[in-house]
């Protein structure tokens, strides 16, 4: 999924991945429904980031839950105004699911938004709209709202977010009130009875659930868990998520600076031959739905899903430390080695052998060589080729790793420590560092090459980059 992206660096994209499995398909797996992610924490520095804070709102918006999933959102300017821009989203979206209350006003779609403002074109100061939840997935993108078990509603405020005519976004603040008996939770905030003039912590736009689910509190997350989740689920989540962020933060030497919010639904569904784990992820926070009634009773392939897409999620929790310096990055870069050091993670943990990490390997280079048959790596994203950011990714990052002599997740313990000192990376950046730790401009060339050029033959070219790369046999 993609999300609107704020120019001036505040925050990234970051990513939703979709597995997909049922028993028609071939292979058990259908290609993920992916959008290209941001990695980034804010890009504030802590003094602007106090300077804004300090600074009175332009907008208050208030959240107010109504039933079925609605919410009742209320724009108040310091200033009046003659529109309120809103940042790219799916065509037709606000349109379909937003209804404005206040009379005397329309919603326009613009190239890379839409806009409210009132018919005679004079300024306001208020506006109230009824915003609903989608019936339809909106692919590469956060969705504005996600029912959440029972009576409950996760809301991604990145898209309820008022952005300038130049792309940033308005100094703004959010109170969000529940509905009777329920509890608004974000980040620190465990079991408020409403958020007030609230302002997410790290400067970006962020998830905020509001229901009856009571959070529940770890030494490394603070989670909401839909009751509908099987048990096998919550249990091997909470069996799995120490381990893990121990892990991770020996790997890649330092330990998170924000406890990250976990937000897990299971609308399972009736389809019992269907297995979907979707997952987003923002800088300290991450939510995973599971659809499907394969999920109700634990399967060697559920279980296997559950734990590398886990993984693959609090990889990205890390590598936020490593911000892209704008939203042209190469998604390539920071999905396949999330998914190459999910893979290490799983070996690490024991739960993988070293036939299974082979194996899992030779998958991703098969699926990256089927996937550049249409064109190079450099325009996936654009052709909507988002497998291929996964799985050659994964190549590359495997290729680099070896080029070193060492493991994916040394490369980006490197890789990221060498990132916080910058204004943020771009893919030259990260050509330049693979040539300073590996030594060897001809793997670089090499590299470049596979990245950027049309490839006659993929098999062939995957194999040769492998060997440029100086690849175990």
């Amino acid at each position: 999924m993609v999300t609107q992206t704020v120019k001036g660096g505040l925050w990234m994209r970051f990513e939703r991945v979709v597995i997909f499995l049922a028993p028609l398909l071939r292979r058990g797996a259908r290609p993920a429904i992916l959008a290209l992610a941001a990695l980034a924490v804010a890009a504030m520095t802590l003094g602007s980031l106090a300077s804004d804070r300090a600074r009175p709102a332009d907008i208050r918006v208030t959240v107010e839950q109504l039933g079925d999933g609605a919410l009742r959102i209320t724009y108040d300017l310091k200033k009046r105004r003659r529109a309120l821009l809103f940042g790219e989203l799916a065509t037709g979206h606000r349109a379909r699911r937003w209804k404005v209350e206040t009379p005397g006003f329309k919603l326009a779609r613009l190239y890379d938004g839409d806009r409210i403002s009132r018919t005679d074109g004079a300024k306001f100061d208020r506006i109230v709209i009824v915003a609903s939840p989608d019936v339809i997935r909106i692919q590469k993108n956060y969705q504005p709202i996600a029912r959440y078990g029972e009576s409950g509603v996760m809301i991604y405020n990145g898209h309820f977010w008022p952005v300038t005519a130049r792309g940033g976004r308005v100094n703004t603040v959010f109170s969000f009130i529940p509905a009777s008996g329920a509890k608004a939770v974000a980040f620190g905030a465990r079991t408020a009875d409403r958020l007030t003039n609230w302002r997410s912590p790290l400067a970006h736009p962020a998830f905020v659930y509001m229901g009856p689910l009571e959070p529940v509190e770890t030494r490394e997350v603070m989670a909401v868990v839909d009751a509908a989740a099987p048990q096998w689920i919550i249990d091997e989540f909470y069996a799995l998520t120490p381990r893990v962020f121990a892990h991770l933060a020996e790997a890649l030497d330092f330990s998170l600076a924000v406890k990250p919010n976990l937000f897990l639904a299971a609308p399972l569904g009736r389809e019992e031959g269907r297995l979907s784990y979707s997952g987003d992820a923002l800088p300290a926070q991450f939510q995973i739905t599971l659809e499907g009634g394969a999920w109700r009773a634990p399967s060697p392939k559920a279980l296997g899903i559950f734990r590398r897409s886990t993984i693959h999620e609090a990889v990205h929790l890390w590598q936020a430390a490593a911000r892209p310096g704008s939203d042209d990055v190469a998604g390539w870069i920071h999905e396949g080695a999330a998914d190459a050091i999910a893979a290490e993670t799983l070996v690490a943990l024991g739960l993988w052998d070293r036939e299974a990490y082979a194996a899992d390997f030779d998958r991703a280079r098969d699926e990256c060589a089927g996937e550049l048959r249409d064109g190079p790596l450099a325009t996936a994203a654009a052709r909507g080729r988002f497998r291929a950011l996964y799985a050659c990714g994964h190549v590359i990052a495997a290729a680099v790793s070896w080029a070193e002599g060492e493991t994916v997740s040394d490369f980006w313990k490197g890789f990221i420590a060498a990132a916080k000192t910058s204004d943020g990376y771009d893919e030259g950046d990260f050509y330049d560092f693979v040539a300073k730790r590996s030594g060897d401009r001809e793997f670089v060339a090499a590299l470049r090459y596979f990245v950027r050029t049309p490839l006659a033959n993929p098999e062939r070219e995957v194999g040769r980059l492998l060997a440029a790369a100086g690849a175990p046999s």
